[in-house]
């Protein structure tokens, strides 16, 4: 009987790495020339949602957004063509796209070995969603205090003469004579609506700055403030295929906050979805509790938010509207973390825009109740 024959030093060392590999704390990929994958470390699994045999020989591009597919098929051939700047050993930026559709930011870095004649090229990829989330906290602190201190400032040296300026116009437009003048009529109206337009701009700047002491805190029930605030769209609903659906739960759900600003928060981002869907498409409404939080989700079926613009949505002024302020999403940020709460957004490529809201609930408020589950079709 022949002893079995120990491993060779060169086995002995793939066992060992594959061992650190599949315990090392960042996503390590390892694909061919042909852009097939042949290797996928168990982090890999976790941060993109796929077991190891959905993707093993499968191309690289199921794991990225279209704009960085190409990219990298281009990579790979200018490479191997020893055409153009070589990124191994650099750190990148792209965007990655998990099993599920939504997408995340990423950090990459190649490297590359040759084994048994063929060249295999491998990814040591980190997901940076947390980081970016913190660096826009971060920004969105300090451009929130920049803009705090210019409030002051703002507000008296425009906001007293700009209603001045306001009311003689709205006098004018009802002086003797006037209306049979339509064309002073017209550039009277244009002042009365532009100014209207900045008190909107200097009364949203003043939410920004707003402390949290602010708010009329009270019990109320936040399927009731959904409910009020869905009403109030039902006027822009006639006319368009478009359907609204509101799933919430069969008990009332008490929070303690200020229904008027939460019913703003709500009617911001509703708005902003029938914007988005042009023609015909579906807004759903969905609330859930969960360990003491109550999660809302808001979804609509339009384009969606591109990747590049997802980290500044929440900033002051930023915005893509062509009449836009850019203070909605920032106001509503606020609104939300005052009273408690976050709000975050996820945009799975093709697939819609998700706000998802979470408050905590009033200890001991939440009580059963009838079910409510209604609908409203357009």
């Amino acid at each position: 009987m022949v002893a079995d024959q120990a491993p060779s030093e060169e086995l002995m060392s793939e066992i060992i790495l594959r061992d650190i590999l599949e315990t090392v704390n960042d996503a390590v990929i390892t694909v061919d020339v042909h852009h097939h994958i042949r290797f996928f470390n168990a982090k890999a699994e976790e941060v993109f949602g796929y077991r190891r045999d959905e993707v093993l020989g499968q191309d690289l591009r199921i794991l990225l957004i279209p704009g960085y597919q190409d990219e990298h098929h281009g990579f790979l051939h200018r490479y191997l063509g020893k055409g153009g700047p070589s990124v191994i050993g650099m750190t990148m930026e792209c965007t990655g796209r998990r099993k599920d559709g939504n997408t995340f930011p990423l950090e990459k870095s190649y490297s590359y070995h040759e084994a048994n004649g063929q060249t295999y090229f491998t990814a040591v990829i980190r997901d940076v969603s947390a980081k970016r989330e913190l660096e826009q906290q971060l920004r969105f602190a300090e451009r929130h205090a920049d803009v705090g201190k210019a409030i002051t400032h703002v507000v008296h040296e425009i906001r007293n003469p700009l209603m001045l300026i306001g009311g003689f116009a709205r006098q004018l437009t009802h002086s003797p004579g006037i209306q049979e003048d339509a064309k002073n009529l017209q550039k009277l109206q244009i002042m009365v609506d532009e100014v209207r337009r900045l008190e909107e701009l200097l009364e949203g700047v003043l939410l920004l700055r707003r402390p949290a002491s602010a708010a009329r805190k009270c019990l109320l029930d936040i399927c009731e403030v959904m409910r009020e605030t869905t009403r109030l769209l039902e006027p822009r609903l006639a006319g368009r295929a478009l359907k609204l659906m509101v799933q919430l739960p069969p008990r009332v759900v008490q929070i303690e906050g200020d229904p008027d600003q939460l019913k703003q928060v709500f009617l911001n981002l509703l708005q902003n979805a029938l914007e988005a869907i042009e023609a015909a498409g579906s807004i759903r409404i969905e609330a859930e509790t969960d360990s003491g939080m109550v999660r809302i989700l808001i979804h609509d079926t339009g384009p969606g938010i591109p990747a590049e613009l997802l980290g500044r949505i929440f900033d002051p002024f930023f915005t893509t509207k062509a009449h836009g302020t850019g203070l909605g999403l920032a106001i509503s940020r606020n609104i939300i973390q005052d009273h408690g709460g976050s709000i975050h957004v996820e945009c799975p490529f093709g697939r819609g825009t998700t706000f998802i809201i979470e408050l905590p609930l009033a200890p001991g408020r939440s009580r059963s109740g009838t079910q409510d589950q209604a609908s409203a079709n357009a």
